[in-house]
């Protein structure tokens, strides 16, 4: 089918990609609670969070930020369905901003795709605050996480704003260099910041842009960045992204 629409194989390629991230998200859904459609009450920023049944306000609980790639195949209720069986087992809260800048197949310029950044950038850190306002957060144990095409506001935000998190997790993330050299000026904390890249070994254009992001922030001396390629395709894996969090959660 991809080959009669003429396009160049980049394009069908990066097609094929996101048609396999518009899979149903198949985590859980019996949780005890429902996930909430939220706004922050200034700016009206729009996000889904996930509070567990065990929330008690005299205990501070960690957050989860997990940002969605490309609308249709993704989207940000989608990313909280996927990780709230998860915090209700684990315990923690989980906040998913709707986002702009989520544009893996087709892009508009590049100066109107940088100012979607910056707007995504400051509806992330106001669903944070909205959420430390209504709940009780930890705010040393706050995970900003993407997945796909949410891995360009994942960058761009957590590399700009390194003392907001204490981790950053991609989740086969598309990335762009270009980006980060224009718009990214690293610090020393950004330097320190722990940031784990992870892709399916059969994602094909994943594979290169995850590649590129890790050997870029290497070489800028973000020593506290690894990667790890896993089985399968363009897998969300929120299990995986807990997993190496936890370790610093201890």
């Amino acid at each position: 089918m991809i080959a009669k629409l003429n396009l160049p194989l980049n394009c069908c390629m990066l097609l094929v990609v996101f048609i396999a991230a518009g899979c149903p998200v198949t985590q859980s859904q019996d949780t005890p609670v429902d996930e909430l459609h939220m706004r922050t009450p200034i700016t009206g920023e729009k996000y889904w969070l996930y509070v567990p049944d065990q929330y008690d306000s005299d205990k501070p609980m960690p957050l989860v930020v997990t940002l969605h790639g490309t609308n249709p195949w993704d989207g940000y209720h989608r990313q909280v369905k996927e990780w709230k069986a998860l915090a209700e087992d684990k315990g923690f809260i989980v906040a998913a901003p709707k986002l702009k800048s989520s544009q893996g197949i087709i892009r508009i310029s590049r100066s109107m795709w940088y100012d979607d950044l910056e707007e995504d950038e400051k509806a992330i850190l106001a669903v944070i605050e909205d959420v430390q306002r209504r709940y009780r957060i930890d705010k040393s144990k706050i995970l900003l996480t993407g997945f796909s095409a949410g891995g360009y506001a994942m960058y761009f935000t957590g590399l700009r704003n390194p003392d907001k998190f204490q981790m950053l997790v991609a989740r086969a993330c598309n990335s762009d260099v270009e980006m980060m050299r224009d718009k990214i000026q690293l610090t020393d904390a950004s330097r320190k910041l722990p940031i784990v890249i992870f892709w399916g070994k059969d994602d094909s254009v994943i594979v290169n842009q995850s590649w590129e992001a890790f050997e870029y922030l290497r070489m800028q001396k973000c020593y506290s960045t690894s990667r790890e390629e896993i089985r399968g395709g363009h897998l969300r894996r929120p299990d995986l992204a807990y997993q190496l969090w936890s370790q610093y959660l201890k």
